[in-house]
């Protein structure tokens, strides 16, 4: 049996702390007869495991979806991570991921499983104060009590997904988010030198233009390769094996300006 996977996975926009980007991670453990799939939550630069994530981020909902479509909700992070240890220079503290395992026996349905994850609405706004300094904050501006003038504020949401197959590949279902990356190919097939498709959709509907990125886990450093979004359609053709990156984002400049982000990683084997 063949198993591949797609993790999709929101991007944290610059206004972030630091570039960091959030993702779902999934790895397999599977046979013909059952297994395990265990999935849980990257944050950092690199994937499959970098940081832990940090306490103070808010997830809406961190769901599994099953090949019929029926959603069962999966344990969110800590509210709170604890320090084990501190001393001898060392730091010590819980590692903050939501680490779980889904198990699959022979009755289990077939299919295309996915794991699927949005984070709350966030805000930035930047403005200048009323002696006259630009500062930024994180909440929407008619919060920003000490404000002269907003200079630009934004409305942020980030969403994840992974996806992995059990016995056999079928299209995946959508999870309603509101920028959303599906894969068109059947993902278990899927090796070095062929092309990959996605079906992108906003609010539901196909995106009719942007772009996506894709960068490989084998050379992050390097340029990434590109592809236009048209009609709700984007494609790569990727030369090596392992994980690889994509990234989109939908901006809709306003007076409260709309950012969605979302990224897919799969993994060719």
């Amino acid at each position: 049996m063949n198993i591949s996977k797609l993790l999709l996975a929101g991007t944290i926009t610059a206004s972030s702390l630091m570039g960091h980007s959030l993702w779902l991670n999934s790895f397999d453990s599977l046979s013909k007869k059952g297994g395990h799939t265990t999935v849980g939550i990257g944050w950092g630069h690199n994937i499959s495991i970098d940081d832990s994530v940090p306490s103070k981020m808010q997830f809406d909902s961190f769901d599994l979806i099953e090949p019929k479509g029926e959603k069962i909700a999966l344990k969110k992070p800590f509210s709170k991570v604890e320090k084990i240890f501190e001393g001898d220079n060392l730091t010590i503290t819980q590692s903050n991921m939501a680490m779980q395992k889904i198990s699959f026996d022979e009755k289990s349905q077939k299919g295309t499983y996915s794991i699927a994850l949005a984070t709350k609405t966030g805000y930035f706004t930047k403005y200048i104060d009323k002696k006259g300094k630009t500062r930024f904050k994180r909440e929407p501006k008619d919060k920003i009590k000490n404000a002269e003038k907003i200079l630009s504020s934004n409305q942020i949401n980030t969403f994840a997904k992974s996806y992995f197959a059990f016995q056999e590949w079928t299209q995946p279902k959508k999870a309603g988010h509101n920028l959303e990356i599906i894969p068109t190919s059947d993902l278990t097939k899927v090796k070095a030198g062929d092309s990959v498709t996605f079906e992108v959709l906003y609010k539901g509907k196909a995106l009719q233009s942007g772009y996506m990125t894709a960068k490989s886990e084998q050379n992050p450093h390097a340029n990434a390769l590109f592809s236009s979004i048209r009609k709700g359609k984007a494609k790569f053709t990727l030369p090596n094996n392992g994980k690889w990156i994509f990234k989109t984002t939908h901006k809709k400049e306003a007076e409260l300006t709309l950012i969605n982000n979302a990224s897919a990683t799969i993994t060719i084997k």
